[in-house]
């Protein structure tokens, strides 16, 4: 009985930990935030073969 109340603390320590982890963290960009300007080489339609740059 008192392995099983070690082991389910264990457990919920452990959770929490992860929980509180997945919160702080924060991938790529957030709503509302815009990219910084990129530039491409298109290959297809009238601009073929142009870099152009996207904002």
């Amino acid at each position: 009985m008192r392995c099983l109340l070690v082991t389910s603390a264990a457990l919920l320590t452990a959770a929490v930990g992860v929980a509180v982890a997945a919160e702080e963290l924060k991938s790529g960009l957030q709503v509302g935030e815009r990219t910084s300007p990129y530039n491409i080489r298109d290959i297809t339609g009238p601009n073929s073969g142009k870099s152009l740059c996207y904002r």
